[in-house]
């Protein structure tokens, strides 16, 4: 395993870890913190207060997983909420990474289950 974070810095066309939409609420989130442990925890703790969760809106376009969209829209699912904090954390020099699994969500509504045929969350997003 490599030491070299600095692929985990950079910005993408989803991750857009340099758009000054994200950068402000990265900075809003974090106040006047300045341990980068906290300023992580404090990020998680923005995007999943102030971004709804809607697994139902899913628009998986460049466009519709951006940062920047999410931020508009004040809503995303999980993958587009994952490349959200990514994005928060790469714009204050925190590597950041996405990581996609397979999970079983047990607090799963029956709308969301018929709808999708199971409980279990085909590429689920989550931020390392």
């Amino acid at each position: 395993m490599t030491s070299d974070f600095s692929d985990f810095l950079k910005p993408g066309p989803t991750v857009q870890s340099d758009d000054d939409a994200v950068v402000g609420f990265s900075r809003r989130a974090i106040g006047t913190e300045t341990q980068a442990t906290e300023q992580a925890v404090l990020l998680y703790y923005a995007v999943r207060d102030q971004i709804r969760y809607d697994g139902y809106d899913l628009d998986i376009s460049e466009t519709g997983l951006s940062a920047r969209r999410n931020l508009e829209l004040g809503h995303g699912w999980c993958v587009s909420k994952a490349i959200l904090l990514a994005a928060c954390c790469r714009s204050l020099g925190i590597p950041a990474r996405l990581g996609y699994a397979d999970v079983r969500n047990h607090l799963s509504t029956r709308k969301m289950r018929e709808k999708m045929g199971t409980d279990i969350f085909f590429w689920h997003g989550y931020t390392s």
